[in-house]
């Protein structure tokens, strides 16, 4: 992209993106907020200058939309740069660390990119039915859906980042079991985790070497696409993983700070905007590395 300096995100834009989607958006208690969530991202990237389209897929004979938006890059044959975060909540919580503050990253990383003139193509996608997890079939449906549609296309992707959490601090920092075989962890949550699988391991460095000029960045690299580590599979960059494709989970580890994950309690005047705020600038910083110098 060119080498004017980045824009910064806006806090302000930030908490307004989270709080405009911290309600409970199910597709089963909360039908309507769900589509309200998804209309709020589509009109916020298409407002960000990106050709969005909504992606169809069914389930339990319903019909649901992930949201596509495209920012073409220069060099049509270059593999894609996704970045994605899930818009939809557990039945009984707002969600606002979960997922609300992912998407307003994503979202604002997106008008932070505005103008710019990337060579790789970027692909911004607002996932649909990442929290209907009971069963094996029933896992992170949306991201299932756009994944097969890239290989049904043979669309190379570089990578994907996942925003999976993104606006929560805490004094004390947990860790999934056996993580600390794989990783050094901190005992305060303040600083951003990136998880990748043996094959996203370039992507890994990079996203690290990018997003490390913001804030720290724990990475954490899993053999066996996480099988090994189930709770590193447990948001939508376990889709690319099962197909190949390189990927990172970007998170505040989720339950491992947040004591209000999956609560009614999850709600917009818990998150660190701060927190969030660097979380964003290290992710705009990342894809704009990534994507490349037109």
């Amino acid at each position: 992209m060119n080498a004017s300096p980045l824009p910064v995100p806006d806090p302000a834009r930030l908490e307004a993106d989270v709080r405009a989607l911290a309600v409970v958006r199910h597709p089963v208690a909360a039908p309507d907020a769900l589509a309200a969530a998804e209309d709020y991202v589509a009109l916020e990237l298409g407002t960000a200058g990106l050709r969005v389209e909504r992606q169809l897929f069914e389930w339990a004979g319903t019909e649901f939309h992930n949201v596509v938006a495209t920012r073409d890059g220069a060099d049509r044959a270059r593999p894609w740069i996704v970045v994605g975060a899930h818009f939809d909540t557990r039945a009984g919580s707002p969600g606002a660390d979960d997922n609300a503050s992912g998407v307003a990253a994503m979202l604002e990383v997106a008008r932070m990119l505005r103008h710019e003139e990337p060579r790789a193509t970027v692909q911004f996608v607002g996932f649909n039915l990442e929290e209907l997890q009971r069963m094996p079939h029933w896992y992170a449906l949306g991201s299932r859906a756009y994944v097969r549609w890239l290989r049904g296309r043979g669309q190379p992707v570089a990578g994907a980042l996942v925003l999976e959490m993104l606006g929560f601090t805490h004094p004390r920092q947990g860790a999934p079991p056996g993580a600390r075989l794989f990783s050094r962890v901190p005992r305060e949550g303040n600083f951003l985790s990136a998880v990748g699988d043996r094959r996203s391991r370039a992507l890994l460095g990079a996203f690290q070497r990018s997003a490390g000029r913001h804030l720290p960045v724990v990475g954490l690299t899993v053999p066996l696409r996480g099988w090994l580590l189930p709770d590193t599979r447990r948001s939508d960059n376990a889709r690319f993983w099962d197909e190949g494709y390189p990927a990172l989970m970007v998170t505040d580890t989720a339950d491992f700070r947040n004591p209000h994950y999956h609560r009614p309690t999850d709600t917009p005047d818990t998150l660190d905007y701060a927190f969030l705020t660097n979380a964003t600038a290290a992710v705009g910083a990342a894809i704009r590395d990534l994507a490349g110098a037109p």
